[in-house]
């Protein structure tokens, strides 16, 4: 088989799963023999192509399309799958009702009777169509007919018990003007609650939305978890003990370092004690340090000799041979003269 037949029927095959994933995600299943109906309504109250067809709560089928009738601009055409094996009567009722609070819209076929034959709808047959409130999706027309007997019998029971003679008529038509006005609240609230489906739809739009981003965001929540989860293990498999003794060493090591460090402090702190005595001694002018910083004559008599032997030391290097008698060294010198004044004494 060539590669361009390869191709052929790979692309084929592929259409064919688009257009199959499509026309199933709509509700239509090729592999299927259904029927299909048609409906007008004047008014479809935000059916949706997809929503579910019901016969006694058992889905039998989908809407597969809404559009405008092209013959009654008026009309709404609702075209519904149905189950091929299913067969319903041709005065059968589709019924647009509310599914829940949250459910968004359906259509309930009313069937009330078994059919053979031609009293059985056929492929392409136009089925009458109704519209029923929230209210009346939750509660059936034959429970509230029931409801609202048992309401009139309990009323008049109690009418019966608690009012006296001649004062039942007025009694009667006061409760009656109750189950009137009773009536009255009760279809204002359906269609309050009709009117409330737009919101509510718009919050479980919101509701799916959220939920996409979380299903989007999986690939980063289990990076998290899995990040924590080797974290958790790195921890689990640390030698905590280890750390710990090292660390509980290395405290004990520098407890002992301050130790040595305030005896040297100590010692310090004792050695410049010692010095702040010996300065406030010297201060004083005791011992000899403090006698010479402070005993001005001390200081002059020390002074005084050293310039002496300065004296004495260039008179040796002028005339050596006063103090040192070698005959090597006498020559014919020039004599010693006496100074007329004492070097030492100059300037006393």
């Amino acid at each position: 088989m060539g590669r361009e037949i390869k191709i052929g029927i790979f692309t084929a095959g592929i259409i064919f799963l688009l257009v199959w994933g499509y026309s199933f995600l709509k509700g239509k299943n090729f592999f299927e023999n259904n029927k299909e109906y048609y409906i007008r309504y004047e008014n479809v109250d935000q059916l949706e192509v997809a929503s579910p067809v019901y016969i006694h709560g058992y889905n039998v089928g989908s809407v597969t399309k809404i559009k405008i009738d092209p013959e009654d601009f008026t009309k709404i055409l609702v075209i519904i799958d149905v189950k091929g094996s299913i067969k319903i009567p041709k005065d059968t009722k589709a019924i647009i009702v509310s599914l829940g609070l949250v459910s968004g819209k359906g259509i309930v076929l009313d069937v009330t009777h078994d059919c053979t034959g031609e009293d059985c709808a056929q492929d392409g047959d136009y089925l009458q169509g109704e519209v029923r409130g929230m209210l009346g999706s939750m509660i059936p027309e034959t429970d509230l007919d029931l409801y609202m007997n048992k309401l009139q019998t309990g009323l008049k029971s109690a009418v019966d018990s608690i009012s006296g003679p001649g004062d039942g008529t007025a009694f009667v038509n006061d409760a009656k003007k109750i189950i009137n006005n009773l009536a009255s609240i009760t279809q204002k609230l359906d269609k309050i609650l009709d009117k409330s489906d737009k919101n509510l739809e718009n919050s479980i739009a919101n509701v799916e939305s959220l939920t996409k981003s979380l299903k989007n965001s999986d690939k980063k929540i289990e990076q998290i978890i899995d990040n924590l989860d080797v974290i958790s293990e790195n921890l689990k498999n640390a030698n905590i003990d280890s750390l710990v003794i090292n660390g509980n060493e290395t405290v004990a090591s520098l407890s002992s370092s301050i130790k040595n460090l305030k005896g040297v402090l100590v010692k310090a702190d004792s050695s410049l004690d010692k010095i702040d005595n010996l300065v406030a001694d010297v201060n004083k002018g005791k011992g000899s340090l403090g006698k010479l910083m402070k005993d001005d004559q001390l200081y002059n008599e020390l002074d005084l000799t050293v310039k002496h032997t300065n004296l004495l030391l260039q008179d040796i290097r002028l005339h050596p041979g006063r103090y040192i008698n070698i005959s090597l060294l006498k020559g014919k010198g020039k004599d010693y003269k006496k100074p007329e004044k004492d070097p030492g004494l100059e300037n006393n």
